[in-house]
């Protein structure tokens, strides 16, 4: 009832009492002061992550331009374990062949080692382009864009609603004080 009679203008419900007006307007600048602060916030947090995602794209860009072509060692260590298989069927001397076999096997357990590590390599990279290659850092960037656009509305729907409620207090304050 207190309330009522503060907002009706007293006890008659004739006008605004002296500083009511500016009460008011300090009882609308509180409710909406951590809404503002809030949106104002999601705003520039989408818009660091924005940033964040550009550079991250930048730097996928850059190393994959900086990438140069490696070739595999293990396409010649594959033909080199064959050609020491083959060589070894050409032996008939048994020293030559026990010096032949153990160094097909050198070759042939490299080749392994390499292969499991090839294997390995293979999977961190597939599994670093997801993370942060250039395909990734392109989406992450669209999504950024996304989260800041939407930032940027929610921002501009509080600013609404508070120019909403001003404008409903100065239809209030220009009611109540012409009379």
């Amino acid at each position: 009832m207190a309330e009522q009679d503060r907002t009706s203008g007293g006890a008659g419900g004739e006008g605004l009492a002296t500083g009511e007006a500016e009460q008011l307007v300090y009882a609308l600048e509180t409710r909406f002061a951590a809404h503002l602060e809030a949106a104002a916030a999601a705003v520039r947090e989408a818009e660091r992550e924005l940033t964040e995602a550009q550079e991250q794209l930048a730097q996928a860009q850059q190393t994959a331009t900086d990438e140069r072509y490696t070739s595999d060692p293990l396409v010649f260590m594959r033909a080199s374990v064959s050609e020491e298989v083959e060589a070894l069927e050409r032996k008939t001397n048994p020293k030559k062949l026990r010096t032949s076999y153990r160094f097909l096997l050198d070759r042939a357990v490299e080749l392994a080692a390499g292969e499991v590590q090839g294997l390995h390599d293979d999977l961190a990279a597939a599994r670093r382009e997801r993370a942060s290659g250039l395909e990734a850092s392109v989406a992450a960037e669209q999504r950024a864009v996304a989260a800041l656009e939407a930032a940027q509305v929610m921002h501009e729907r509080v600013l609404a609603a508070e120019r909403s409620a001003r404008q409903g207090l100065s239809l209030l304050v220009d009611k109540l004080t012409v009379g």
